[in-house]
């Protein structure tokens, strides 16, 4: 039995390998046997509906503006929030205060391998 599943495996790596090799986007090649192995597919399903104000509409340019609204307030929202002084002090903190606040003892020394390109 043993043998068989090795029969297979190699067999199944040489017909990859030969795909790839006569391939002329190879990376895509690679990815398209790699989803086909792992059975992962991507599925682009649009937004079909979509429920906002307690009512459901399937209108998409409804829906893109719904989505418009929502994002246009994002920032709105957040720079009111840090107007309003919710935020904590430490992130109103110049950067390196902080790092000198946080960090008061120093990292252990780094020893670097050599690479080659």
């Amino acid at each position: 039995m043993q043998d068989i599943n090795r029969r297979y495996k190699n067999g199944k790596k040489k017909y990859c390998d030969k795909l790839i090799t006569k391939s002329k986007n190879k990376p895509k090649t690679t990815w398209k046997i790699i989803k086909k192995g792992t059975g992962t597919n991507n599925c682009h399903n649009g937004i079909k509906s979509l429920k906002f104000n307690k009512t459901i509409s399937n209108n998409p340019q409804e829906i893109a503006n719904t989505f418009n609204d929502y994002f246009s307030t994002v920032k709105d929202t957040v720079t009111g929030y840090i107007k309003e002084g919710n935020s904590s002090s430490r992130d109103n903190m110049n950067p390196s205060n902080y790092l000198i606040n946080n960090f008061n003892s120093t990292f252990s020394r780094i020893n670097w391998k050599y690479a080659t390109t």
